[in-house]
């Protein structure tokens, strides 16, 4: 289900709006995020099977997975690239 992504003015947290809610996700939250299929080791955390080369999921400190499913594989390694770069820069 599409949703907006919004990254906020202060650059310390991601707001996702889905059918009328937003979520706050603070990017200190972030554990890790990587693109396409999960490795092996996230993948036993239970992660949904139904990830392909287009994804991109957020693994929050909680164990909580957020995904954002892209048109092409260039979208997709750019907004991982650019989540990567904010979460290590909030360590």
């Amino acid at each position: 289900e599409p949703c907006r992504f919004v990254l906020a003015p202060n650059l310390m947290a991601i707001h996702l709006e889905l059918e009328g809610t937003i979520h706050e996700v603070p990017l200190k939250q972030v554990k890790d995020v990587f693109a396409g299929r999960p490795p092996k080791a996230v993948a036993a955390e239970g992660l949904p099977a139904a990830l392909d080369e287009l994804c991109s999921t957020l693994v929050l400190r909680n164990n909580e997975c957020v995904t954002f499913r892209f048109d092409g594989i260039s979208e997709r390694d750019e907004f991982t690239k650019c989540l990567k770069v904010l979460s290590l820069a909030l360590e």
